[in-house]
């Protein structure tokens, strides 16, 4: 009888504690849905109209994804949802617009791509994809915003008949900038070979429209510096080593394999 007690008592715990598993789970899975209808609310509504209030609201939408992914990663079966929550903190630290969680931001894509890769092909295909593509997204949109390139570039005039030392150190803080961006809009590209976008029409949207604003953003800004570069030699023949590049070298600078993958075009 005792024993028969025991087998019973064991079969309520095993029961019991298999009802608690599957309610977490459950309550995991709606918190994921939550959160990330919580990040397009965010990006969509708030956004927009109040970025002060977006940054605070982002960044700990961020943290909170960060945290969850961090306790699922190395629970078996639960890779998917690990990645799900990095790709929610990723996307929600980069549109924060705060340079205090770059780091974050790094680590976020940098753990969500890593579990893929550990994933295999069990591995979600799209919330692996925007993985790979937040960094050099989110590095080029930085590389627009905090160096105002448009604006620097709008302020040169060597056609004036004079360049003056102002000008000439804006044109290099120009190509040191571009220097930097051109690596980014070549690994949008790369990531672009990934024929696994082509069997997801939104993602394969998604990253169609955001290469060719990349590429355009890129082109354009180089093609201004080119000219730039074009005119100080036609202006200034007897000052040509005081820019610190040829027309050649700005040409080899703008000059990106063609814009994107085939199936954009």
């Amino acid at each position: 009888m005792l024993k028969l007690t025991n087998r019973i008592i064991v079969g309520l715990m095993a029961l019991l504690l298999a009802g608690c598993v599957t309610l977490k789970d459950v309550q995991r899975a709606t918190d994921l849905i939550r959160t990330d209808n919580e990040l397009t609310r965010l990006l969509v509504e708030v956004r927009p109209n109040d970025r002060a209030a977006a940054t605070i609201d982002l960044t700990s939408l961020a943290n909170h994804a960060k945290s969850e992914a961090d306790a699922l990663k190395d629970l078996p079966g639960k890779e998917s949802d690990a990645i799900a929550y990095y790709r929610i903190a990723a996307t929600a630290y980069w549109r924060s617009g705060s340079a205090d969680v770059v780091n974050d931001l790094f680590a976020s894509a940098d753990s969500g791509t890593d579990l893929c890769m550990q994933s295999g092909p069990k591995a979600p295909d799209r919330d692996c994809l925007f993985l790979r593509l937040v960094i050099p997204f989110a590095g080029l949109e930085a590389n627009a915003n905090n160096n105002g390139l448009s604006g620097i570039l709008d302020k040169i005039d060597f056609n004036d008949g004079n360049a003056t030392p102002s000008e000439i150190n804006d044109m290099q803080t120009v190509r040191a900038a571009l220097a930097e961006a051109k690596p980014l809009v070549q690994k949008i590209f790369s990531i672009g070979q990934d024929d696994r976008l082509l069997s997801h029409a939104s993602m394969r949207q998604y990253y169609c429209d955001n290469a060719e604003k990349a590429f355009g953003y890129y082109d354009s800004t180089a093609g201004v510096f080119v000219t730039k570069v074009k005119e100080f030699g036609q202006n200034f023949q007897n000052r040509a080593g005081e820019l610190g590049v040829t027309l050649e070298e700005a040409r080899e600078i703008r000059k990106i394999e063609p814009g994107g993958p085939q199936f954009c075009r």
